[in-house]
């Protein structure tokens, strides 16, 4: 009678005697479940925690076979209501066969039966204290932690991670407002940099170009000129433009 109670259990915690729908990719990866649902363009398939949908164009081969999912559903119909001991098996088994929803499933059960069951509460993620069962959040509430970025610290150990993001953001505006300042510095140099060559061009400027003859009117030709400017003559003597007599 022992022998068959062993192998009796042992059958119960070793799901992968059990032979899953699997549908292999061209990649090869696979995926292994219960198939929902299958056509000429997809397939769908329960891995336990959800539904894959994959496109036949990527499916290389289906193998179909009783699932995990099949054996949960199987053993959850043959039990009562009020059978704790059987759903708490039976999460156990779920939780082995990866089945981590149905495993969830089977626990809630048990709990609903017997709120200060250890196995389920702790495997649903509860933990005890002060005499209490309590999730882990409140857990860690009760004894005056906080949550910062996802982690649990204490109180102190919060301010100083405040206090370090603090220091770290004023170092950053700090350091975009000298990178702004300096930017307007730059911009100002170029400014009076063009400024100045402007002048500079501005003074080179051949008098030839900006001079505008006066004339005395009719037959008198040009009377005024720039008193810098020369004239060379036929004796190839170069004399100032204004010494030249325009007769």
């Amino acid at each position: 009678m022992k022998t068959a109670a062993v192998a009796a259990a042992v059958l119960l915690l070793v799901p992968s005697l059990l032979r899953a729908d699997e549908v292999f990719l061209k990649g090869g990866a696979k995926f292994s479940g219960r198939i929902e649902s299958q056509t000429d363009t997809m397939i769908t398939i329960d891995i336990g925690d959800g539904v894959v949908g994959v496109p036949m164009a990527r499916v290389d081969k289906v193998v179909k076979g009783r699932s995990p999912l099949d054996e949960y559903d199987d053993r959850a119909k043959a039990l009562g209501a009020q059978d704790a001991d059987g759903w708490r098996t039976l999460g156990r088994w779920a939780s082995h066969a990866g089945l981590s929803a149905q495993a969830r499933e089977a626990y809630q059960k048990v709990l609903v039966l017997a709120p200060d069951d250890p196995e389920a509460r702790g495997a649903l993620g509860y933990v005890q204290q002060d005499g209490r069962w309590m999730t882990e959040a409140e857990s860690y509430k009760a004894r005056g932690y906080v949550q910062v970025g996802g982690e649990w610290m204490t109180r102190a150990e919060a301010q100083m991670v405040q206090a370090s993001a603090d220091a770290e953001q004023a170092r950053q505006e700090a350091e975009r407002r000298a990178n702004l300042a300096e930017a307007d510095k730059i911009l100002a140099e170029q400014r009076a940099d063009k400024a100045e060559e402007r002048a500079r061009e501005a003074e080179e400027v051949d008098p030839w170009t900006t001079m505008s003859p006066w004339y005395g009117g009719y037959g008198y030709g040009v009377v005024g000129w720039p008193s810098t400017a020369t004239v060379t003559t036929r004796q190839g003597t170069t004399r100032p433009i204004n010494s030249v007599n325009p007769k």
